[in-house]
């Protein structure tokens, strides 16, 4: 009975040491931004590699797009589409990568948004732990009135903000109590995109990393 048992451990051992490494292949996509101009960014959750690697882009439609990789990192990579529309949403696979240094190289995929024209859009948020700063970036330049940014966590918890500097297209803000690793949204009302239109506001969710 104990050599059944013995041998039955070993072979679950064996099993669980034969599946890990193509588990651990498995790339997974942290974050999709629009940079503009026809520009993506996207982060990986840990560090890949790449073999062949290309990308491929589609309308709701599933009309395609012609795209190229214009730069790529262990943990990010950027690449070009042409002829996408403003207000519009794409869905983006690409081949040809791995998480890790093992396994064999996959296909992932994600969805990235064109804003509409005129439309304020956030399009990044960078948290500083040290000074306990957030430089938010605008899609686009803007114009402010009366300008208000308030800062919560995933329970509704409100966090103190002080608008330290704004420039046409981004905004410094001090933020206290904020939390490494957490996940805050922001949301700025009263700021509008160009010269013209009403103003109104905009939001975004990201996670408190010093990078």
């Amino acid at each position: 009975m104990k050599k059944k048992l013995l041998a039955l451990v070993i072979a679950v051992i064996t099993i669980a040491s034969t599946t890990v490494p193509a588990l651990a292949a498995t790339p997974v996509i942290e974050e999709t931004e629009y940079e503009g101009s026809g520009y993506v960014e996207v982060d990986f959750k840990r560090n890949v590699q790449y073999k062949n690697a290309k990308v491929y882009v589609k309308d709701s439609s599933g009309k395609s797009y012609k795209a190229s990789i214009k730069k790529r990192d262990s943990d990010d990579l950027t690449f070009y589409v042409k002829s996408i529309k403003a207000g519009k949403k794409y869905t983006y696979t690409i081949s040809g990568v791995r998480a890790g240094r093992s396994g064999s190289y996959k296909k992932v995929s994600g969805k990235f948004s064109v804003p509409a024209k005129n439309k304020v859009s956030i399009k990044s948020i960078d948290y500083d732990h040290d000074d306990r700063e957030l430089e938010v970036e605008f899609a686009r330049k803007v114009q402010y009135k009366s300008t208000k940014v308030s800062v919560k966590d995933s329970t509704g918890k409100s966090y103190s903000v002080k608008i330290l500097e704004k420039d046409s297209d981004s905004l410094e803000l001090r933020v206290k109590g904020l939390k490494l690793g957490k996940r805050y949204t922001v949301k700025v009302s009263g700021v509008r995109s160009g010269g013209s239109g009403s103003y109104t506001s905009a939001s975004r969710t990201f996670t408190a990393i010093d990078d």
